[in-house]
C-alpha cells in the first residue's frame, strides 16, 4: 500500500504506535505533529493523501488543520477521545470517526478504506 499519511497526534506513545502501524502498512508517515500548527507546516509544503487528526492537540483544538485539509479533499480519519461524532461528520462530510482507545484492527481498516478512497 502506498499514500502519505499526516499524523496529528500530541501523545507520545499514541503517535509511535500509530506511526509504526503505518509504516507497517506501508505508507509514507508525515509528522507525527503534536501541534495544529505543524500540522499546518506541513500541509503547506505537501498535501497528503489521508490524513489522521486528535480533535486535541497541544496547542488546541485541531478544526484550522481539518478545514485546510478538508477544503482540499483529503480524507480524514479523527482519532480522538473527543470525537462528538455528529459535529464531526456534519463538518467534514465523508470523514471517519475512531474513537479512542481503539483496537488496531479497527484503525487500518479505517486507513485502508481512506486511502483507497484517495487513489
Amino acid at each position: 500500500m502506498n499514500g502519505a499519511v499526516l499524523l496529528a497526534e500530541d501523545e507520545a506513545v499514541v503517535a509511535l504506535d500509530l506511526s509504526c502501524m503505518l509504516e507497517d502498512m506501508g505508507v509514507c508517515v508525515l509528522g507525527p505533529c503534536a501541534t495544529v500548527a505543524a500540522g499546518l507546516d506541513i500541509v503547506a509544503e505537501t498535501v497528503p493523501d489521508i490524513a489522521i487528526l486528535d480533535v486535541m492537540l497541544a496547542d488546541g483544538e485541531v478544526y484550522e488543520l481539518a478545514d485546510r485539509l478538508h477544503d482540499a479533499r483529503v480524507p480524514i480519519l479523527f482519532h480522538s477521545g473527543h470525537a462528538d461524532a455528529v459535529h464531526l461528520t456534519s463538518r467534514y462530510p465523508g470523514s471517519a470517526i475512531c474513537p479512542k482507545p481503539a483496537l488496531p484492527a479497527e484503525i487500518e481498516a479505517h486507513i485502508s478504506r481512506l486511502l483507497a478512497q484517495a487513489d
